[in-house]
């Protein structure tokens, strides 16, 4: 028979010293236990730990399976294999020494019952500490002291049926009191035959986190050397979560929801469903923006007129895809902004996708207020209410309407599923009816067309057809305005037919992917049509990709038709994360302009942390060469940027800056990611230790850190690394479970030990101490158990004190050892093991 001694058993793993020690030991004897007939009344024998007093050993507790003390432990609770969350979890000794939860109330209202085939005065009986084994006699609990987890298992006839990914909403979390300010800054400069151009942009996302209702504020702030100096507030509101309904009710400025008629600013009251606070498999919108920058660019995106978004990229093909949800409809407006001061502009669609619901789901929105529009005149009422209900598998059915005191539209329809394709066909009917003496009424259809066939992906194809005499709202708005100023109708557009598409295929073999996104949309009052489109092929040979694309965009002397094609490949070894891609593109347009180009591109650190980019350009057209330099670094509190471009006549810079910095009872939290959902870990004493599959958040010097992006209303797995932290700081456990509300700042603590570890080989009267006695520390805290031989692990804080031994209720079964370290270096990076003998007195 082998024994792991207790010393090498408690260092293998500083997170689980206690269970170790007792799990390795009684592994190794565990089959030379006896049992009775039963199989029921197991027993250990002391002999197989050849002691020379056997009596002094006290086994009985692990004769049925228990290897962990009574007391109160945070565990995981799972319910027949489902995780329903993570609690303080009081586990009590039965009379044969067996060891069960208690049933508390908080307990309790993690497992999902039927309630209805439960027991009569099932939870009467329950009382301070119920024994759900008592309760229910074929209900199985079962502790993990490994794992610290709760293993509880209950016939189907007790659990409910719950969607897969669901969470009982009984454990979302609003979280703490939080004061929030994430925040987007750049500043950019360019100087082009002489004249110079300054600007700077500030974008702010500020909350404030009281209970479960949510402050936030959202907005902009532009200056100019002109002179110009505007702060523009996009929205400020607050917010509160109503479970019981699924829903959110919000009160100030924001934006309706656009999944029925297109979104609309307002300042007032909102109460509408959300489909996050459903499971994942009960559940579906901003859309991607793509172009093509000559420069370094400065990109803007406008919804409704408002700023919403602008950053700097670097010459080539970009991508926008981390824009804010603003609701289903309403296009936005790019404008990309070159150094040498040229622009150009485009709308990308933002149309609502068909979306059918399940059988007997419903989704909902009524506002009420007024519309929120710097432009008009006039105020304008806003009362809006929108339904969606899934009727059954194939139908669902929709409708809406919108007043104010001089317009009214009703909108009714249904969407189909076939085997070809989902469809949703509606009709609005609307009026203008203002006291300008102007009156407009009519009609639009539209039809729409949603598929995804294995490899492909249609995303949405619409058709928008309306009268002469229909306005939607904020045309007709837009209309009075222009009457009341001396205008006529004639001065606002009408729209007449409107398509829309937007496709990727990929195709047979290798033959790789082709995308189309386009919309057409033609006037009652203005000639021609506003056209515009991008159309693309990508694939790959080997570890070269190459993609050729075609777009329309808007300049102030019209449309322009952009051609690129592009080719990019690594550099470097194919086994390193680190090796740089090189990319290279040639663009034609209308105007005649060629251009080529070279970038390079890597990143560095070791986690990433720096990315950077070189490019090489040149152009015909008197334009010549040209360069840029661009560089992000991401560290552990804010994500720098800086950029650089020159060519003939012209050169910018720029700088920019991005984070999110959280206010809480424990002070300044900061971070280098902005998101909507924060966790905040407390882990004191561990600074330096890393949170898994967020690079670059770590615990700071006070103990804190932010984990960004969590996942409103489901279970999100936080684990931290301990890798990088003091070797004196132990953890209780290193994975943590939350479920937060949207837009909360959820805290999650770590319960560490610091201190100088000791390993005391403890002798009572000449012989050890009685093997797997309890170790407990000078505040009372159970701090480890006596291995083999009297050794004693433990992890102390004071330079010297006493450690308590107890193996029994009464007063002669428990000693103190009493301790002094000895001093060590202060620059040593961390406190060594001390190994030291020690008597165990009377108290």
């Amino acid at each position: 028979m082998r024994f792991i001694p207790a010393s090498r058993a408690v260092l293998h793993n500083r997170n689980n010293n206690t269970v170790l020690v007792i799990s390795a030991i009684l592994l190794s004897f565990a089959a030379q236990a006896t049992s009775s007939e039963s199989g029921q009344d197991r027993s250990f024998s002391s002999s197989f730990l050849q002691l020379e007093d056997q009596s002094a050993v006290d086994l009985s507790r692990y004769a049925n399976g228990s290897s962990i003390e009574p007391g109160t432990y945070n565990a995981a609770v799972y319910v027949n294999g489902e995780s329903v969350g993570s609690i303080d979890v009081e586990l009590r000794e039965r009379q044969d020494k067996t060891i069960y939860p208690c049933m508390t109330e908080t307990l309790l209202q993690q497992i999902p019952f039927r309630y209805e085939h439960l027991p009569d005065h099932f939870f009467d009986k329950v009382g301070e500490c119920g024994d759900l084994t008592l309760l229910l006699s074929e209900a199985v609990t079962q502790f993990d002291s490994n794992e610290m987890r709760l293993n509880i298992q209950l016939p189907q006839l007790y659990v409910s049926d719950s969607a897969r990914g669901s969470v009982n909403p009984a454990l979302w979390d609003s979280g703490i009191p939080a004061a929030i300010l994430g925040y987007n800054l750049n500043g950019y400069q360019s100087t082009s035959n002489g004249y110079d151009s300054k600007s700077l942009y500030a974008g702010i996302n500020a909350g404030l986190n009281v209970g479960a209702w949510y402050f936030r504020h959202n907005g902009s702030y532009n200056w100019n050397q002109y002179g110009q100096k505007k702060y523009e507030a996009i929205n400020t509101y607050v917010q509160r979560d109503i479970p019981v309904l699924k829903a959110r009710t919000l009160a100030g400025q924001a934006n309706t929801r656009g999944d029925v008629f297109d979104t609309l600013p307002f300042t007032g009251l909102e109460l509408a469903t959300d489909e996050r606070m459903l499971p994942d498999s009960q559940r579906g919108y901003a859309p991607e923006i793509r172009g093509i920058a000559s420069t370094n660019a400065k990109v803007t995106v406008r919804q409704g007129g408002a700023v919403i978004y602008q950053t700097t990229v670097a010459p080539g093909a970009f991508l926008i895809d981390d824009l804010y949800p603003t609701g289903y409809g309403g296009d936005l407006l790019v404008t990309v902004e070159e150094a040498d001061g040229t622009k150009q502009a485009f709308t990308v669609p933002y149309a609502s996708v068909v979306e059918q619901l399940r059988p007997g789901a419903t989704r909902y929105e009524i506002v009420g207020g007024k519309l929120r529009n710097d432009y008009l005149s006039d105020d304008v009422a806003l009362y809006q209410g929108t339904v969606r209900h899934g009727i059954t598998n194939w139908l669902t059915g929709y409708g809406g309407m919108q007043l104010s005191q001089n317009y009214y539209a009703i909108l009714g329809g249904t969407a189909v599923g076939t085997a070809l394709g989902a469809f949703s066909f509606d009709v609005t009917q609307a009026k203008l009816h203002s006291h300008h003496s102007v009156k407009s009424e009519g009609q639009s259809y539209r039809l729409s067309y949603s598929e995804t066939v294995s490899d492909t992906s249609l995303s949405v194809a619409a058709y928008r057809f309306s009268s002469s005499g229909f306005m939607d709202f904020m045309t007709a708005q837009e209309t009075v305005d222009a009457i009341h100023r001396g205008g006529s109708m004639d001065s606002v557009w009408r729209s007449r037919n409107r398509y829309s598409v937007t496709a990727s295929q990929a195709l047979p073999g290798e033959w790789g992917q082709f995308y189309l996104s386009g919309s057409v949309q033609d006037f009652w009052n203005k000639s021609g049509s506003d056209e515009q489109y991008q159309v693309g092929y990508n694939n790959s040979y080997g570890a070269v990709s190459y993609g050729l694309s075609a777009g329309r965009t808007y300049n102030l002397n019209g449309t322009e038709d952009t051609y690129l094609l592009t080719v990019s490949l690594p550099l470097g070894r194919s086994d390193s994360s680190y090796r740089p891609q090189l990319s290279m593109q040639m663009t034609h347009n209308s105007t005649g302009r060629t251009g080529e180009q070279a970038t390079l591109s890597g990143t560095g650190g070791d986690e990433h942390q720096l990315s950077y980019s070189a490019t090489a350009m040149n152009a015909n057209q008197s334009v010549g060469q040209s360069g840029a330099l661009n560089a992000q670094y991401r560290t552990h509190y804010t994500g720098l940027s800086a950029g650089w471009s020159g060519g003939k006549n012209y050169h910018s810079e720029s700088l920019g800056a991005s984070g999110t910095i959280v206010a809480h009872s424990g002070g300044v939290t900061l971070t280098s990611y902005t998101s909507d959902t924060f966790a905040l870990i407390e882990a004191k004493g561990a600074a330096g230790a890393s949170v898994s599959g967020y690079p670059g958040v770590h615990i700071d010097r006070f103990g804190y850190a932010l984990v960004p992006y969590l996942d409103p209303y489901q279970m999100n797995d936080i684990t931290l690394d301990p890798k990088g932290a003091s070797d004196d700081v132990e953890m209780a456990s290193t994975v943590k479970k939350v479920a937060p509300y949207y837009g909360a700042v959820v805290k999650v603590k770590y319960e560490t030990k610091t201190g100088t570890p000791v390993l005391v080989n403890a002798t009572i009267n000449g012989v050890p101490v009685p093997f797997g006695a309890e170790v407990l520390d000078a505040k009372g805290r159970s701090v480890g158990s006596a291995g083999q031989g009297g050794q004693v692990y433990a992890r102390v804080e004071a330079e010297q004190g006493a450690l308590t031994v107890r193996w029994g209720k009464e007063a002669t079964e428990q000693c103190q050892i009493r301790y002094h370290l000895m001093p060590q270096a202060r620059a040593r990076d961390s406190k060594a093991l001390q190994t030291f003998n020690a008597p165990c007195r009377d108290r």
